[in-house]
């Protein structure tokens, strides 16, 4: 099973479709199907957390280098990346080095494919299919799809992204810097000074506003981590 679905991931990334994951996908039976979302999934998160660790990384140097030598000393390479970093994650205080540290931080993994599945129903929403949407984020500006039953007094519409790996870079980005999600922020960094563990069924219990269900929808998501061990891609 595992060499089946190693070579059907391979085929489908070769396929390098725009949308969605290829039509080849969606001819696979349900059980196929989530077994090559959560290893498309599964690296995606690597990519991100990949990008994010070196964002981390310059932080945590340069904060230990302003420590040492002062604000002044800040190279000036050095300081237009902090500007961006920043701007990038809503940071108010350029110097604020333990916002940045509190914001650029992975998420759980388990939490993270439980979400993508439901919100995407496994890769096979029309959001997912025409928007490379797999979070359900949503745009009041710019390109994206108008939801068919959306009230007609709302006018966010369905963000789209140039790639599937575009909408977990963002999906990542908006827990990290998001004010609604302040709450998972604060939790993620207490078990990281603490050196423990932080795993999706802890994560999922701080993120109540990600949907108007609150409670029903930490069920949920505690429901699919647990029915599909998803706790296993939790490092």
């Amino acid at each position: 099973m595992k060499q089946i679905i190693i070579f059907l991931s391979i085929f489908l990334v070769s396929l390098q479709a725009k949308y969605g994951f290829g039509e080849d996908y969606y001819k696979l039976n349900i059980e196929q199907k989530r077994q090559v979302f959560f290893s498309e999934l599964d690296k995606m998160f690597d990519n991100s957390f990949k990008n994010i660790s070196e964002e981390r990384a310059f932080i945590d140097a340069l904060s230990h280098e302003v420590y040492q030598n002062g604000f002044r000393n800040v190279k000036r390479e050095n300081f237009e990346k902090l500007v961006n970093l920043k701007n990038k994650y809503r940071v108010e205080n350029i110097f604020d080095f333990e916002e940045y540290k509190k914001r650029i931080l992975p998420v759980p993994k388990s939490m993270g494919l439980a979400q993508a599945l439901l919100e995407s129903g496994t890769g096979t929403s029309r959001f997912a299919k025409e928007a490379n949407n797999l979070f359900g984020e949503w745009t009041w500006s710019g390109k994206g799809l108008v939801p068919n039953f959306r009230q007609p007094n709302k006018k966010h519409r369905i963000k789209i992204f140039d790639s599937l790996q575009d909408s977990v870079d963002s999906y990542i980005l908006n827990l990290n810097r998001h004010f609604a999600y302040e709450d998972f922020r604060n939790l993620r960094i207490k078990f990281y000074k603490e050196k423990r563990k932080f795993t999706g069924l802890e994560a999922i219990k701080a993120l109540k506003s990600y949907s108007e269900l609150k409670n029903d929808y930490v069920r949920r998501i505690e429901k699919i981590i647990k029915l599909y061990n998803l706790q296993k891609y939790d490092n």
